[in-house]
């Protein structure tokens, strides 16, 4: 809810500078494993029911930050927060990457998005595209 809240009260280029900020662990190496891989799922599973049972709508993107701010900050696991979109028809999406693969994405046609910007990149300087 807070989330939602700050997207709509500052914007979303200023919450996505903001969660890149503050839980993007420099030198990061961690990587899943057997042992914290379920751990993760059933974080995942939980975050979609919330949001399913959320009273407004809470789309990709607020999936994407909470998603992203667990991996990175509880885990330290060194994930990406990409965003693409495509013209016609008219679409966009927000997804996690680890090490160039996406996870937990239902989403089968992310090839036809085009990235307009990543945390990754955005933390080198790199604006929207």
């Amino acid at each position: 809810m807070f989330l939602d809240f700050q997207i709509r009260r500052k914007g979303f280029d200023e919450v996505f500078r903001r969660y890149i900020k503050k839980y993007t662990i420099e030198g990061s190496k961690e990587i899943f494993t057997e042992e914290n891989s379920e751990e993760i799922l059933e974080w995942f599973i939980l975050l979609d029911q919330v949001c399913c049972w959320y009273p407004r709508k809470a789309d990709c993107i607020h999936k994407t930050l909470i998603g992203y701010k667990i991996l990175q900050s509880k885990y330290g696991i060194p994930v990406n927060m990409v965003i693409g979109i495509k013209k016609f028809p008219l679409e966009a999406h927000a997804w996690i990457q680890y090490q160039g693969h996406n996870l937990f994405e239902e989403m089968e046609n992310l090839d036809s998005l085009k990235v307009i910007i990543d945390s990754n990149s955005y933390m080198k300087g790199v604006e929207l595209r």
